[in-house]
C-alpha cells in the first residue's frame, strides 16, 4: 500500500486558477456579486444528475454510492438562492435523457421513497386502463432541495426525525422505504437511485450540529458551502473590466449503454487515506463528529473528475477536493460558534450557572482536542524524524516539523503547538516523578 503522503495546500487564489472551469466560475460568482462556492456547488449537484446510479467510488474495501448532501450557508438573503439562479443561467448542462425531474422538497421520511416513482397508465392484456408504477426518470434520480431551513426543522419535530435518518441512508445508498400491510408504502432497492440533496440553512438556524447529529455523523456527511462572499466588494472591482462571458455548455458526462458505467476507482494515495482513517477509528483517534469526513472527500473528488468529462480520477481531483472540504470544515467550525454564541446568550438568560457549565464543557473539548491530536503525533513522529523529547526549536525538529504538520488535518494545525507543548510537559512530569 502506498505511504499517506502530505495534501496539497491550495490558497483560495490558486484553487480558483486551478483549472479553467474554476475559473469561469470564479469570473462569473466576481461579475454577478455572488459566492463562487455555492455556484460550485449548484454544478456538482446537476452533474451528479448525470452519473448514472450504478456507478460507484470503489476502494479495496467495496464500492461506495455517490449520493451526496450540501448545505448552503448564509444569513438570510445573502445570495443562496440567486446563486442557483446564477448557475442555471452561465452554465448548460445537455439534456440526454438522464437529467432530473424538478427538485422536491420532502415533508417526512416515510414519503420521500414515493418520489422516485410515477404513476403510469397503461392498457392490460384484457383491453382495459391500469395504472402502474415506474421510475421518475430513466436514472432513477431526485434532487431534495430545502429551500428554507425551517421548514425542515419543524418537520423533523413533526415525524420524529425520521427526515435526516433518510437523509443519512440515501447518502449511503441504502434502502430505503417500507411496504406495509395492504400492499401500502414504497421501497426504493439499496444502490439503485441517485439521491442529491440539497439544504439553504442560516447558521443560527442550522439543524445540524446537535449532539444527536454529531453521533450519527450527519455533519461529515454534508459539504457545508458558503453562499455569501465576503470579498464580492473587490472581486466585482476586479473584474470590472472584464467583459461577462457567455453560457458554457458543460462537458458530457454519464453516458449508458449493454454494458456496466465505469467506476470511479480510487487513487493508492486515496487508498493510504483511507487505510490510515481505518487504523485512527479502531485505536480511537479519529475526530469526533468526522467518521464520514473523507468519504465527502472522495465523493467530491468524483464529481470535480465528471466535471471535466472524465470517468476516472487523477491526484489533483483529491487534492481539490481536499480544499474544499478544508472550506467545509472552516463554515461547520463557524456554524458552530454562531450556535455557541446563542446557546450563550440563552444560558445567561437561564442563569449564571448554567452559563459556567456551558464554559467548562467547552474548556473538555479543547483539551479532548489537543489530547487527540497529541496521540497522532506520537503515532506519526518517528516515521517523520521528530524528536518528541526535544523543544520545537531544535535543529533536527525544526527540519522535520514541516513533515510532521502535514500528517496533520488543517483542521487541527492550530492545535499543532499547544498539542507538542502538552506532550513535552507530560514527559518531564514523568521524569520528575
Amino acid at each position: 500500500m502506498k505511504e499517506l503522503t502530505p495534501d496539497k495546500i491550495f490558497t483560495e487564489e490558486a484553487f480558483w486558477n486551478a483549472r479553467p472551469l474554476l475559473m469561469r466560475i470564479k469570473l462569473i460568482a466576481s461579475k454577478t456579486r455572488k459566492s463562487p462556492h455555492a455556484i460550485l456547488g449548484w454544478l456538482m449537484v446537476w452533474m451528479l444528475t448525470r452519473i448514472s446510479y450504478e456507478t460507484t467510488y470503489v476502494t479495496e474495501v467495496g464500492k461506495a454510492s455517490l449520493n451526496m448532501l450540501f448545505l448552503m450557508s448564509a444569513a438570510t438573503g445573502g445570495g443562496k438562492s440567486a446563486a442557483r439562479k446564477v448557475a442555471q443561467d452561465n452554465f448548460v448542462f445537455q439534456d440526454l435523457g438522464l437529467s432530473c425531474p424538478s427538485p422536491v422538497q420532502a415533508g417526512s421520511g416515510e414519503a420521500i421513497p414515493d418520489s422516485f416513482y410515477v404513476r403510469v397508465k397503461q392498457i392490460n392484456e384484457e383491453g382495459k386502463d391500469v395504472w402502474t408504477e415506474e421510475w421518475v426518470n430513466p436514472n432513477h434520480c431526485r434532487i431534495f432541495y430545502n429551500d428554507e431551513i425551517s421548514f425542515h426543522k419543524g418537520k423533523a419535530q413533526q415525524n420524529s426525525s425520521t427526515l435526516e435518518a433518510t437523509y443519512l441512508s440515501m447518502y449511503s445508498g441504502d434502502h430505503l422505504g417500507r411496504t406495509l400491510a395492504g400492499g401500502k408504502g414504497k421501497e426504493v432497492p439499496a444502490g439503485q437511485y441517485r439521491a442529491i440533496t440539497v439544504f439553504n440553512a442560516q447558521p443560527e438556524n442550522d439543524p445540524f450540529r446537535s449532539d444527536a447529529s454529531m453521533a450519527s455523523g450527519m455533519p461529515s456527511r454534508l459539504l457545508n458551502l458558503d453562499a455569501s462572499n465576503p470579498n464580492a466588494r473587490a472581486d466585482y472591482e476586479a473584474v470590472s473590466s472584464v467583459p461577462m462571458p457567455s453560457p458554457y455548455t458543460m462537458p458530457h458526462y454519464g453516458r449508458r449503454g449493454d454494458s456496466m458505467p465505469p467506476q470511479f476507482r480510487a487513487l493508492p494515495e486515496m487508498e493510504a487515506a483511507h487505510a490510515e482513517e481505518d487504523f485512527l477509528a479502531n485505536e480511537g483517534l479519529r475526530e469526533h463528529g468526522r467518521s464520514h469526513t473523507l468519504l465527502t472527500r472522495a465523493k467530491t473528488a468524483c464529481v470535480l473528475a465528471a466535471l471535466e468529462g472524465r470517468d476516472y480520477l487523477v491526484l489533483d481531483d483529491w487534492h481539490l477536493a481536499g480544499h474544499l472540504i478544508e472550506h467545509s470544515n472552516s463554515i461547520d467550525a463557524g456554524i458552530k460558534k454562531t450556535l455557541g454564541i446563542a446557546a450563550r446568550t440563552e444560558a445567561g438568560k437561564a442563569g449564571t450557572i448554567l452559563g459556567v457549565k456551558l464554559g467548562a464543557s467547552d474548556e473538555s473539548k479543547y483539551q479532548y482536542a489537543v489530547e487527540r491530536v497529541a496521540k497522532n503525533l506520537k503515532n506519526h513522529a518517528a516515521k517523520c524524524g521528530y524528536d518528541l523529547t526535544r523543544p520545537r526549536t531544535d535543529e533536527v525538529n525544526l527540519k522535520a516539523l514541516g513533515a510532521l504538520t502535514g500528517q496533520i488535518s488543517g483542521r487541527d494545525r492550530d492545535l499543532i503547538e499547544p498539542a507538542l507543548d502538552s506532550i513535552i510537559k507530560e514527559k518531564t512530569n514523568k521524569k520528575e516523578e
